[in-house]
């Protein structure tokens, strides 16, 4: 029986789940999905590190380890008739214009990081010269901090952070 996912060209996701075998130690990865949203991936992963939560021997309660851990990946999908060739671009544009967003926001950050690295250097240089930081390197100091953080906030709009996601 056909179902719709969610997967006419758009981003699907799945569950990447490594297990560890309880005698021998050795590790398997499954994939369960593919799924529409992240959140239903990351649901199966979630699920199968509490399933397999190792227990205390004695009050059977769990320890805080499990033998299954895991992450969620994801996939663009383009449509072709069987036997033809994929397109690369078929995914476009939704692919591409998501991907520019991320790559995009990592400019920004990387930015912000550089600004602030420099800054950092150059209050260090000033305070082995100076044994301080006048007032006025105080003040170019807190402004480039505060554009730093513009960036990030910036780049938080355009696309957010793999930790923002999460959350």
């Amino acid at each position: 029986m056909a179902r719709n996912i969610g997967a006419d060209g758009s981003t699907v996701y799945r569950a990447a789940i490594t297990i560890k075998d309880k005698t021998t130690g050795d590790t398997h990865t499954d994939y369960e999905g593919p799924y529409a949203t992240a959140a239903a991936a990351q649901g199966r992963v979630t699920f199968w590190t509490n399933h397999l939560a190792e227990l205390h021997p004695d009050t059977f309660k769990p320890t805080g380890t499990s033998r299954a851990e895991g992450h969620v990946e994801q996939a663009h999908t383009a449509w072709t008739p069987v036997g033809e060739a994929v397109n690369p671009l078929a995914i476009a544009p939704e692919f591409i214009a998501e991907h520019t967003r991320r790559v995009r926001a990592q400019a920004y950050r990387d930015a912000a990081d550089e600004m602030e690295t420099c800054q950092a250097a150059a209050d260090a240089e000033e305070r082995d010269r100076h044994g301080f930081l006048d007032h006025e390197s105080e003040l170019q100091g807190a402004a480039v901090r505060d554009m730093a953080a513009h960036l990030r906030r910036r780049a938080a709009e355009i696309h957010p952070a793999p930790e923002e996601q999460q959350q």
